[in-house]
């Protein structure tokens, strides 16, 4: 889930072939909380395909005066390394004026921005056919045996950092037209692909720098660059960072953008990336984020080593924002479990998280093929204790059914008034009580609308104020529509529109005044007027848990007690329906709302969760559907099946958790059978907990139907389920070793440096 990511959200990043559809998530860690519907992204070129005018390389200049060389700020003791960008042909960086330091082979010069850099070419630029880009190195590494075989040509795989996809390069060419020629016989073949910047086995690694006065100077990659005024931040793409910043040239000629960032600042613009602290405004949940998060980095520390960095900053590996991203609550989060890690048999846990994991969490070995690890297994993400409420009692001899909004208010008003005894004449008085006024009028003598609206308006002493605010049938009144109480008489006509215009229903609609008003909406709207006149509110929250005859309720102002009694009335409400009922079974996290004067509630009321009593109901991703027809789905796949259309798809394994392992796909001339998350990246789902089946288009045409929940690769702390766990008073550490099975909670001082011993 990024703040917007909201998300940050928060997915995992499909494998993706230019000219295919492409999706990014969650592929070793997790997924921000994602858009509601992400949007298939068009193939495009990867940053470093260079321009077809090539870069103006100037002649260096002598250099400047030596200055102390400054020392990147590491208060915790680990300095980090984040892949910001790859394969740029040149980077522009810094404000005019700006004051920097660079540093390279220990000695540093004082430059004033904007700087650009370029790499320093020992040999003319080399060009290759990019053919494909995936999420998983595996993936692009079988790709890549594959058509060097088939090609008889050099092949490299190479990752982009702010993309998090392994690039296939193939060939290695002096002229832009022998590479797009082998471009062409590709996608002659069926392969996709495009013309890119390739290998370059003579790339010198030097870069030019130009500085404000167009002053150009030659140093040895790598460049670190520090900010030398106080305040001064640098600053990529639009986004500020903390630290430093290292400019170097890669294997292929190019260059990669890093920032150096201490650890826990580095984790500063992790966790509300990956949390949002607006959406998840629970502690205990960012700080068991920003625990997984640190583990994950350091277990993962130098996964890039080839390329410059420890890791990426894309979803690929875990987001990372940056300062703007920071947020009080999750920088909190960070300091108050700095240096913690998760550790398993003395070395760092591999902390893998995912946005939402559809109800249940998955063993490793079912989705990335591996040996089973035994702390990251399947584990249940609803909550089992449950909290049981009883009400009022239904009314003998009648049963719950489903009511409107303002039947369910004439339903509360009757709990007050016994049905056995309910003339208008004792429900109106029950209104009036609520509303604390002195009666008067008296109750309609039928339930047409002509006699129930004046009636309302005398007996709750509006009519003077109704008189007032008489406007012209022409005025529209928000989205209602006055022009329909024009069958009215006057007098009836102008009470229903003053009623409609001051929302005397309370948000509810008012009954159509062409029909005859039932007793129970009747009751419904004097308790509307009541609700209304004596400045009544619905209030809503989040229930959290039960003490004696309180509930705790989480609401926008806090915490707060409600007190509770056996002749409440309750009731769900599952759309615009209510279901009055005796009693409610609550979980931390259910969504409630109540009416409630002075110390004392009038109702209560829950929201029903149709997605089940999971931690990650409240995820956007919580349910899923995808529609694909037969053509689309064989181009998604692209090398992975042969054929133009897919004919059919059929799960032949799951796992226990209910996830597909395993799947055949039948297309127009031959089967295949993709399993785990190959599976996944094929398909361009967001979860492997899907279900599918085949329809027909309306053209005729196969299309398959793919009804899923979850987002992400299901392995590990779930952070939807992480919140409702805080939500329900759980700590950091509960929710850390409940997703992660055995782990222990220690400093990262003590723990085996490299990679985990598990995977």
């Amino acid at each position: 889930m990024t703040p917007p990511r909201d998300l940050r959200t928060a997915a995992a990043a499909f494998a993706t072939v230019f000219a295919l559809t492409a999706l990014t998530g969650c592929a070793t860690s997790k997924a921000p909380a994602p858009a509601p519907t992400p949007a298939p992204e068009a193939a495009a070129p990867e940053a470093g395909t260079p321009a077809a005018t090539p870069t103006v390389r100037p002649t260096p200049g002598p250099p400047g005066p030596a200055v102390p060389v400054p020392r990147p700020a590491a208060p915790s003791g680990t300095l980090f390394r984040v892949g910001l960008k790859s394969d740029l042909p040149q980077f522009g960086f810094g404000p005019p004026g700006s004051p920097w330091v660079l540093v390279s082979e220990g000695r540093a010069e004082r430059r004033r921005g904007p700087l650009t850099f370029v790499p320093e070419d020992g040999a003319s630029a080399r060009y290759a056919a990019q053919a494909g880009a995936f999420s998983q190195e595996e993936t692009a590494k079988a790709v890549a045996a594959r058509l060097s075989a088939e090609q008889k040509l050099p092949v490299a795989v190479a990752f982009s950092a702010d993309r998090g996809l392994y690039r296939v390069l193939l060939g290695d060419f002096a002229a832009r037209a022998d590479a797009a020629a082998l471009v062409e016989r590709l996608k002659a073949a069926g392969q996709e692909a495009l013309v890119a910047e390739g290998p370059s086995a003579a790339a010198a690694a030097t870069v030019l720098v130009t500085d404000e006065a167009g002053a150009v100077r030659r140093f040895a990659s790598p460049v670190d660059v520090f900010p030398d005024a106080a305040g001064l931040r640098v600053v990529v793409d639009g986004t500020v960072y903390r630290g430093s910043l290292r400019v170097l040239v890669s294997s292929r000629g190019t260059l990669n953008v890093v920032n150096r960032v201490d650890m826990e600042e580095y984790l500063y613009g992790v966790v509300p990336a990956e949390m949002g602290p607006k959406r998840f405004d629970e502690l205990e949940a960012l700080k068991a984020q920003a625990v997984a998060a640190r583990t994950y980095a350091f277990a993962h520390k130098g996964q890039f080593e080839t390329e410059g960095y420890d890791l990426c900053a894309t979803p690929k590996c875990q987001v990372y924002a940056g300062q703007p991203a920071e947020d009080p609550l999750s920088t909190a989060a960070v300091d108050s479990t700095r240096g913690l890690v998760l550790a398993f048999g003395g070395r760092f846990a591999d902390a893998l998280f995912v946005s939402t994991c559809g109800g249940r969490t998955e063993n490793v070995e079912n989705v990335f093929g591996e040996d089973p690890v035994p702390y990251l297994v399947s584990v249940p993400c609803g909550e089992l204790a449950t909290t049981r409420l009883d009400g009022a009692r239904l009314p003998r001899g009648e049963k719950s059914r489903a009511r409107s909004g303002l039947e369910w208010r004439g339903y509360v008003l009757g709990r007050h008034v016994p049905h056995s005894a309910a003339p208008r004449g004792a429900a109106l008085e029950a209104a009036q009580g609520f509303a604390g006024i002195a009666r008067r009028g008296g109750a309609p003598a039928s339930l047409e609308p002509s006699a129930v609206y004046p009636s309302l308006i005398e007996s709750f002493g509006l009519k003077a104020a109704s008189r007032e605010h008489l406007v012209p049938e022409t005025v529209s009144y928000d989205d209602e529509e006055p022009a329909a109480s024009a069958s009215l008489t006057p007098p009836a006509r102008d009470a229903y529109d003053f009623l409609l215009r001051f929302r005397f229903g309370g948000g509810e609609a008012l009954p159509p005044p062409d029909r005859k008003i039932s007793e129970e909406e009747y009751r419904g709207l004097l308790f509307s007027a009541a609700l209304r006149l004596s400045g009544v509110s619905e209030t809503a929250g989040r229930f959290l848990s039960r003490e004696g005859s309180n509930l705790w309720v989480k609401t926008a102002d806090g915490r707060v007690g409600l007190p509770v009694d056996p002749e409440l009335p309750l009731a769900r409400r599952v759309g615009d329906f209510y279901l009055p009922s005796p009693s409610l079974t609550l979980r931390a996290g259910d969504r409630i709302r109540w009416w409630k004067r002075g110390p004392r509630l009038l109702a209560l009321w829950v929201e029903l969760d149709t997605a089940g009593p999971t931690f990650d109901r409240e995820s956007a991703w919580t349910e899923w559907v995808r529609r694909v027809s037969g053509t689309e789905l064989a181009r998604r796949m692209g090398g992975r099946v042969a054929g133009s259309e897919v004919r059919d798809v059929t799960v032949t394994k799951r796992s226990a958790a209910g996830r597909a392992v395993e799947l055949r796909v039948r297309t127009d001339v031959a089967e295949t059978t993709l399993r785990r998350f190959d599976l996944r990246q094929a398909l361009g789902l967001p979860e492997l907990l899907f279900t599918v089946e085949r329809v027909q288009g309306a053209q005729g045409e196969i299309e398959f139907v793919f009804l899923g929940r979850g987002w992400g690769h299901g392995v590990g702390l779930c952070q939807n389920g992480s919140f409702g766990m805080a939500l329900s008073g759980q700590t950091y550490d509960q929710i850390l070793k409940h997703y992660y099975t055995g782990i222990d909670i220690v400093p990262a001082s003590g723990v085996t440096a490299g990679p985990p011993s598990t995977r």
